[in-house]
């Protein structure tokens, strides 16, 4: 077999694809890094805020006007040791674990019963009801929060 050369000039457009347009450090800078900063800092303020009163005495935190509400000048376990030592904090938290455990339990012995039903026994009904509990997952959860608002 011989190979035919081809007349066509060589193309003159670039045809790169993908992410070229970032290989320029200000525009990487723009199009990733910024954008990944203030993801980070917007999912990670919660806890920073969390951790920071957590240790803050109370002046501090009711005085804003003085203190820098993120920033400790006199760090203290106090909180800590106020929950740990003069509530019911564990046995609250045993409430939640049993509470949480026996509702996950019951509702798997249920959902595993009902999905048995639906999928062995043939009734009138059985294929829509599936069907309906199919398209139910296909819903995300943050939508169903506007009905419930």
């Amino acid at each position: 077999m011989t190979s035919v050369a081809s007349t066509d000039p060589a193309p003159t457009r670039d045809d790169h694809e993908g992410m070229d347009y970032l290989e320029t450090l200000p525009k990487r800078t723009v199009f990733v890094y910024v954008p990944i900063a203030i993801i980070s800092f917007v999912l990670i303020f919660p806890f920073l805020w969390m951790g920071i009163t957590s240790i803050k005495p109370n002046r501090e935190l009711l005085d804003i006007w003085t203190y820098f509400p993120l920033w400790v000048q006199d760090p203290t376990l106090e909180h800590y040791e106020r929950l740990l030592l003069d509530t019911n904090y564990f046995s609250w938290m045993w409430n939640t674990i049993f509470i949480s455990v026996s509702a996950t339990i019951i509702s798997m012995i249920a959902s595993v019963m009902a999905a048995y039903a639906i999928s062995r026994i043939r009734f009138s009904g059985s294929r829509i009801i599936g069907i309906a509990i199919f398209f139910a997952y296909l819903v995300p959860p943050s939508i169903l929060f506007i009905p419930l608002a």
